[in-house]
């Protein structure tokens, strides 16, 4: 069909605009260190309290707590999820590496517009009742339900707990390999701390060190391939798959080797991986649910690509992966749903931006108006 192939040549230039430098043989991605800009990452809360708005420090912030029990070395932010409506996330936000978290907007249309009263305000109004848990693969999460107390005057929350599911089919943190060799964890611990103060070369050889002493150390060999995904693609892809086969149930290599099956192009491989990942965590994350949408459609299966698409824009309020809905409009074209491609295609205009997305989107729309008023001929 000569629509769909003229959008499968829009979905590459996604791809391509998704994964800069897609079609080099070596692709950078996102390193490890990336954090959101003015998330709490960046300087821990106190330091993020320094430089917040008035109206933040004045009413317009919740915090809080991530506990994960056995007190594994973290390495990654943790999601923390506000859910005000059954199956839909209303705004996600990350933890520091001491597992705090803060909650500092609302995602919903100001109803307020005054300095005093905008964000505090809409913050009592619309998220009074809403819930707040730590979805992790292999984890139980404790549940927070925000009350009028905590958004007027108790702004810290109880911790959210994790606690860990030994009936989960997958898990997010493996100890495969951790107490294996004394030399091993003392290289691991190391690599940590160097992490922690962003020296990423140093936590590289540490790691390297970690996995040479216990070959079966698969959070060492995620994590080694994590700091190789930028420099070098098939040693990255290596440390992955060591990863998997070293724990079978980690989920964490089989989505970064989607993310890598996509970079290529290689669509069964990503389906492949995508569709690992999700029977060890059947509820998915945005990323997962965003790759398993791009490789769905790339191999036709329409019905698929749709769902997944819509299940990664549920997960996704902050629009960290915005070419999701993008996707979803693909797969409403290819049905001839012309109206409702093109509402998404505007409403993903809304978010996404200047730049080449934003360019790419406008001219899908500008196509999907030709064809909708070529059928009306």
């Amino acid at each position: 069909m000569k629509t769909k192939g003229l959008f499968f040549s829009f979905l590459l230039l996604a791809l391509a605009i998704t994964f800069p430098g897609a079609t080099r043989a070596q692709t950078a991605q996102p390193s490890i260190d990336n954090t959101r800009p003015d998330s709490i990452q960046d300087d821990g809360y106190w330091g993020y309290m320094a430089n917040a708005p008035a109206n933040v420090i004045h009413g317009g912030i919740l915090q809080g707590k991530v506990t994960v029990m056995g007190d594994p070395l973290l390495w990654e932010p943790i999601t923390v999820m506000l859910t005000c409506k059954t199956g839909k996330a209303d705004l996600t936000t990350a933890t520091d590496a001491n597992g705090q978290y803060a909650i500092t907007h609302v995602n919903l249309p100001k109803a307020y517009t005054t300095e005093n009263d905008s964000l505090s305000t809409q913050m009592q109004q619309h998220y009074e009742g809403c819930a707040l848990q730590a979805p992790l693969a292999g984890y139980h999460s404790s549940s927070i339900t925000i009350t009028q107390k905590n958004l007027r005057d108790q702004l810290t929350l109880g911790n959210i707990v994790l606690t860990p599911d030994e009936h989960a089919p997958g898990t997010a943190i493996s100890t495969v390999g951790e107490s294996g060799s004394p030399d091993a964890t003392k290289a691991f611990t190391r690599a940590h701390e160097e992490w922690l103060h962003r020296d990423s070369t140093a936590a590289q050889k540490d790691l390297e060190s970690a996995v040479q002493a216990d070959p079966q150390f698969a959070e060492a060999w995620y994590l080694l391939g994590r700091l190789q995904i930028g420099s070098d693609l098939a040693a990255a892809t290596e440390s992955f798959t060591k990863a998997q086969a070293a724990d079978p149930k980690f989920v964490l290599p089989c989505v970064y080797l989607a993310g890598i099956a996509i970079q290529q192009k290689n669509w069964p491989e990503a389906d492949r991986w995508t569709s690992r990942a999700l029977q060890l965590d059947p509820a998915g994350t945005s990323r997962v649910w965003y790759y398993a949408a791009q490789a769905q459609y790339r191999m036709g299966k329409n019905e698929a690509a749709r769902s997944s698409a819509q299940n990664a824009m549920a997960m996704d309020p902050e629009h960290e992966w915005p070419m999701a809905e993008d996707v979803l409009a693909l797969t409403l074209l290819d049905k001839g749903d012309h109206n409702d491609a093109l509402a998404h295609l505007r409403n993903t205009l809304t978010y996404v931006g200047s730049g080449p997305q934003a360019d790419l989107v406008k001219r899908q729309i500008d196509f999907v108006q030709q064809q909708s008023a070529s059928a009306k001929k």
